[in-house]
């Protein structure tokens, strides 16, 4: 008996569970730090312009991420090889912001999700003619999947499309581009690459922000809720940054989706948005295509990096011997 108690607690002690099932875990940890951060950003959107939440999130993200990965020596965050690549890098990432936080002032969460997550999609669209990348006839179906999916969602007949549709739709192909970008800047360290990220989008913002009036200004509690959005980014991105360090980024990839799952229960319990029937279908074709897309590479080949930073270091691998870094990861885009 007492040799199966124990065994039983070194199971359900972190230290006993395997590399892959901590990182797996850590990752779903993420999801819900990201979907905790859309919700504070659906409440901040409905009573404030989304200049100002897109401005101030950008100023508490880059004042963590420089105070976390900066350390002693912060100086060492501008040295890039490719820099004109992380401006454009950090441009898209802006974007698809920006473009995220509108989505969340227009349309229920669930629907925002759904379509936010069609960004393995596109990659697979734009893999081809950018890289020179191979698609697999399982990936091409694993797309027509997930686009039929984006046509339940938006709808079919076009005198009744909804314009705000293509937000989330341009945050995707946006997010895509970004993960893109990021497959030429290997030779850059993890923190560079998000400090440079954060650099460019808080000018970005500060230029919107100065460009765009606004009638209104945020109360103390509001600017504290705006700085949590950030803090809750910065969380979640070091979570991911723990998970891909000990699980496959291939294997973690399609946990991503369970996004889809915490987005349509905060939007239905928290936020009281009705579960249509043709959001449910329509995000489970897109999932189910994502899913398809992300596990169609050939035996072998070393899977696509994820969007997230891994947080390699000199001298260290990523996970499948990648050395890639991105920002983004799996869940809004907080």
């Amino acid at each position: 008996m007492r040799a199966v108690q124990a065994g039983l607690r070194r199971r359900l002690s972190p230290d006993g569970l395997s590399p892959a099932r901590q990182g797996a875990l850590i990752y779903i940890a993420s999801g819900l730090v990201f979907i905790c951060g859309d919700s504070v950003v659906k409440t901040l959107v409905g009573g404030l312009p989304v200049v100002d939440v897109v401005f101030g999130r950008h100023i508490s993200f880059l004042v963590a991420i420089t105070l976390v990965a900066g350390g002693r020596h912060p100086r060492r965050l501008f040295v890039s090889r490719h820099p004109w690549i992380q401006v454009l890098r950090g441009l898209a990432m802006f974007a698809a912001t920006a473009t995220f936080f509108v989505s969340l002032s227009l349309l229920p969460m669930a629907e925002v999700s759904a379509l936010g997550s069609t960004t393995p999609l596109i990659v697979l669209a734009l893999a081809g003619p950018a890289l020179g990348e191979k698609i697999t006839r399982v990936a091409v179906a694993g797309g027509v999947i997930g686009f039929v999916g984006v046509l339940v969602l938006v709808g079919l007949d076009p005198t009744r499309l909804d314009p705000a549709m293509a937000m989330p739709l341009l945050s995707a192909f946006s997010l895509a581009v970004f993960g893109l970008l990021t497959r030429y800047l290997r030779d850059d360290p993890a923190q560079v690459t998000t400090f440079w990220s954060g650099v460019v989008g808080m000018i970005a913002a500060a230029i919107l922000f100065a460009v765009v009036p606004t009638t209104t200004s945020p109360q103390p509690w509001q600017w504290g809720a705006i700085g949590l959005v950030g803090l809750t980014s910065v969380t979640g991105h070091s979570l991911l940054v723990a998970a891909y360090h000990r699980a496959r980024a291939s294997d973690m990839a399609p946990l991503g989706y369970l996004s889809l799952v915490w987005s349509f229960l905060v939007g239905t319990l928290v936020f009281g948005e009705a579960l249509a029937l043709r959001s449910v279908l329509g995000a489970a074709a897109i999932a189910a295509g994502g899913v398809i897309t992300l596990r169609s590479g050939p035996a072998g080949e070393v899977p696509t990096p994820a969007l997230v930073d891994y947080g390699v270091t000199d001298g260290e691998a990523a996970p499948d011997g990648d050395a890639g870094t991105a920002d983004d990861d799996g869940g809004g885009e907080g």
